[in-house]
């Protein structure tokens, strides 16, 4: 019974990356290699079904590859385990599959993570160029259970100190119902260097020490009771946030779950960060400029104005409804060229070379200090509307950046552009000039 007890809490809490990141992931989850973090096969406890959607209009194949944990029985080598045969998915199709009956096992009780892989092209087999989909269920013979969403590998990302992974609202109590939580680490195919800490909500204190360790391809290790691992002093906590870093590039799979031992529920949560290393949703992206942070443009490598009787038009894309905010700079001190600039940004329904100012939605985005920058303007900051604009595509919007009338026409003018946003924007890269 004891084995049993401690089986069943680890299953649930080796789901939390799943969950968490479900909450996290948008509905563009489809990818050629997909993760499900956690998968079990434990005997007369829990089964995992996997579900694989082909939206494409051809047939698939998918290759499944399960890694079992570290803290499994048997644990995990980093290898995967023989799962066959491979998905053959019809076109336009969804088909299932049980962890148990499609990967071989040295003994149950399994849990790890599984990798799908698409492996079948319409054209040839050589090219993995078929997005799909994937969900899982994972559930006892009474249908009690969790769900997991499969993510395309690409989601997951390094945690530097400059960007850390944050899981937030962990507990710990001595009385009914008696919380606890417990952290988890993992790696894809890269090795993992991780540090793990506990901080206060309020105040940011440390609580205990450093939780440090490294992960081999493959892998993922259990924190278990994560205030204990820590060194905390005993007592009952709450509102506390684990703060994951990594002094690796790799991909970094972090997570926590707080749990009742007394009932065995739990609640999941994935380690967030800001910007994910993704520059395709940098909340401050820039152009033309050493560093984002800064109030000037670069130094060896700024945008420049070369002929005055043209703009320079810049793309980035928006994912809307958010609110930007974009701003010129110009070289430092007496050399600035500020005042002879200015910019305007367009809307994605304009044509790329086109003139066609944004104009903000309704009150109250329509008044200062809302403005789509214009005549004499070194920036802009708009609200872009709800998601129907642009027929709910998230695509290119354009910043047109032009000597202002009056301005030194002496050449050439350097410059650098900085964004901030709420979801995130690419860095708003120079694509063309015209008059």
């Amino acid at each position: 019974m004891r084995v049993s007890r401690f089986i069943f809490r680890t299953v649930f809490a080796l789901t939390a990356c799943a969950s968490i990141h479900a909450h996290a992931q948008t509905t563009a989850g489809a990818g050629t290699v997909v993760v499900i973090p956690q998968a079990a096969n434990i005997p007369g406890a829990f089964t995992t079904t996997i579900f694989v959607r082909n939206p494409n209009a051809n047939a698939i194949t998918v290759n499944v590859r399960y890694y079992q944990s570290d803290n499994a029985l048997p644990p995990g080598d980093g290898t995967s385990y023989t799962c066959t045969p491979q998905l053959n998915v019809p076109a336009n199709a969804t088909v299932m599959f049980d962890l148990a009956t499609q990967c071989s096992s040295p003994g149950a009780p399994d849990f790890g993570m599984i990798v799908l892989e698409d492996v079948t092209n319409q054209f040839t087999t050589q090219f993995k160029t078929n997005p799909f989909l994937a969900y899982s269920r994972t559930e006892s013979p009474t249908a009690i259970g969790f769900s997991i969403e499969g993510f395309p590998a690409g989601n997951f990302s390094a945690a530097p100190a400059s960007s850390p992974a944050e899981a937030v609202g962990l507990r710990k109590s001595s009385g009914a119902p008696h919380f606890r939580s417990n952290c988890f680490i993992g790696a894809l195919n890269e090795t993992v260097n991780y540090t793990v800490e506990l901080r206060q909500g309020e105040t940011g204190a440390l609580i205990g020490g450093q939780i440090v360790g490294s992960l081999a391809p493959y892998h993922t290790t259990r924190i278990f009771d994560v205030f204990a691992q820590a060194g905390a002093p005993l007592s009952n906590y709450a509102n506390v946030r684990a703060k994951f870093t990594t002094t690796s590039a790799s991909a970094m799979i972090g997570f926590c779950t707080v749990e009742s031992s007394d009932n065995l529920s739990a609640d999941f949560r994935i380690a967030k960060s800001v910007e994910a290393r993704d520059n395709r949703q940098s909340r401050l992206a820039c152009y033309g400029m050493d560093s984002c942070g800064s109030t000037v443009s670069s130094v060896a490598d700024p945008a420049t104005i070369t002929d005055t009787s043209k703009r320079n038009i810049h793309y980035l894309i928006i994912d809307q409804p958010d609110f930007v905010k974009c701003d010129l700079v110009s070289e430092a001190g007496g050399a600035s060229r500020l005042n002879d600039l200015q910019m305007v940004i367009r809307g994605p329904t304009d044509t790329p070379t086109g003139t066609t100012k944004f104009v903000n939605p309704v009150a109250p985005y329509d008044a200062a200090p809302y403005t789509s920058g214009g005549l004499a303007q070194t920036g802009f900051y708009i609200y872009t509307g709800e998601k129907s604009i642009n027929g709910g595509v998230a695509s290119r919007w354009y910043i047109d950046v032009s000597l202002r009338i009056g301005g030194n026409a002496t050449t050439p003018i350097k410059y650098g552009i900085k964004c901030s946003s709420g979801n995130g924007v690419t860095v708003p890269w120079l694509g063309a000039s015209a008059s």
